[in-house]
């Protein structure tokens, strides 16, 4: 499956336990659910090699996330079709509808849900306080539209206090003395680390010179740049 020595050993470095298991048992099982479902076999492999462990789940199992993923909007071809399954495995039942639950307390319809879940599968592994914690800043701080999250659920599985008010900050100060050149900041926090501090604050440093201060969490530098 794996063709070359490189994969195969990465894969058995994520998980020796694939050197346990028989070809004929659960691993060839699951891999013939995926075949089966038109999965392409460039995908499993790629599963094989990342996240070997999942190919070893029970088949019954691997069965259910399947249907429940192609329930869901999600087509076997679909390059996010395994990170949905991987997704769904991860949880019970039980989670699967307290998530959705979750989502539809926020104000989400299941369409608007599974929208996003095509989009960005893992989203659905936030706990529910995440999941809460990322809408209520993105709605009540950053003031982003209703359909900004459903457009970029990867925010879900981003840091509030670690990365998403640190970039709310610069973006804010950046507005204020009329340096903000886009229009949707959901943008910018989704850009890498070093192309987000390169482009929206080392950029600025001769306008701000405290830009990286405010950045970095130093509350009196923010109040002094706004001044």
């Amino acid at each position: 499956m794996l063709v070359s020595d490189e994969k195969v050993t990465a894969a058995i470095f994520r998980c020796t336990w694939l050197l346990t298991y028989t070809s004929k048992g659960t691993m060839r099982s699951n891999i013939d659910v995926l075949v089966s479902e038109g999965v392409p076999s460039r995908n499993i492999v790629k599963l094989i090699e990342l996240n070997p462990r999942t190919i070893l789940r029970k088949v019954d199992l691997m069965i259910h996330a399947v249907e429940t993923v192609k329930e869901s909007g999600v087509e076997p071809k679909d390059g996010m079709f395994l990170h949905a399954v991987r997704a769904v495995l991860s949880m019970n039942d039980s989670t699967w509808k307290k998530k959705i639950n979750v989502m539809k307390s926020l104000g989400w319809s299941e369409n608007e849900i599974f929208t996003a879940f095509k989009k960005f599968p893992p989203y659905f592994t936030c706990s529910e306080e995440k999941m809460r914690d990322v809408a209520d800043f993105c709605s009540n701080t950053a003031m982003l539209d209703p359909g900004t999250l459903i457009s970029y659920p990867v925010l879900f599985k981003y840091s509030v206090e670690k990365r998403l008010q640190p970039r709310y900050k610069v973006l804010e100060v950046l507005k204020v003395k009329n340096l903000l050149k886009i229009k949707k900041i959901a943008s910018a926090f989704v850009k890498g680390e070093g192309y987000f501090v390169e482009k929206y604050v080392v950029k600025h440093l001769d306008e701000i010179p405290n830009l990286m201060d405010i950045y970095r969490g130093n509350a009196a530098a923010e109040t002094k740049s706004v001044v």
